[in-house]
């Protein structure tokens, strides 16, 4: 690093919990969106699928990411 080079702060965990939840809170309001649109559904079964859909849509970003990354342990003894 050089002298005059002030590190990088790293980010405090409350404003990352924040960020992290207006995120989500974001994803929510668009399923709802998506979920109302569709004839004839029970207007509490989002609230109840809701949980279920958001563990879905992180164990399928997990996997995504896994695979892009899966690269860089080839030829390694890790």
């Amino acid at each position: 690093m050089e002298e005059n080079q002030i590190p990088a702060r790293t980010p405090d965990t409350a404003d990352l919990v924040a960020l992290v939840d207006e995120i989500v809170a974001y994803w929510k309001e668009l399923g709802r969106t998506r979920f109302y649109a569709q004839q004839g559904v029970d207007p509490d079964a989002f609230e109840r699928l809701w949980p279920q859909i958001l563990d879905n849509f992180f164990l399928a970003e997990t996997v995504r990411v896994a695979k892009k990354l899966r690269f860089l342990s080839r030829g390694r003894d890790n």
